[in-house]
């Protein structure tokens, strides 16, 4: 959607397994990926447009519970960012995160994935 429409974007995600699969994904759907997918630590620093964020996590916190690297993460854009995560992690064990607390701030601003494409960046 964001690279259809010509914006600036990069992918945000604290883990290197996610990291892989969505580089292999946008690989495998002709989609640019060189320069486009980053674990936080290697973008801290720098900045794009739109972020998006891979939070794909089923138990635990893991890296949520870093609230300095999860700072980092959440500053990284100039006009927007989409969160990709499970609103139900989200609503239990993430609830907690400083992501948790952002999403329920803006809990009437949840999309499922078959409505992205309504969403203009």
């Amino acid at each position: 959607m964001l690279q259809a429409a010509g914006k600036h974007f990069r992918i945000i995600t604290p883990y290197d397994a996610q990291r892989s699969l969505i580089e292999e994904g946008l690989k495998n759907n002709q989609l640019e990926w060189e320069d486009k997918c980053f674990n936080v630590d290697s973008f801290q620093g720098n900045e794009e447009d739109y972020i998006v964020i891979s939070l794909v996590r089923s138990r635990a916190l893991g890296f949520l519970a870093d609230k300095r690297r999860t700072n980092v993460m959440l500053t990284r854009c100039k006009k927007g960012m989409f969160i990709c995560t499970s609103q139900r992690f989200m609503q239990r064990a993430g609830s907690d995160s400083l992501v948790g607390n952002l999403l329920g701030y803006y809990e009437d601003h949840w999309v499922e994935k078959d409505e992205l494409e309504k969403i203009e960046p």
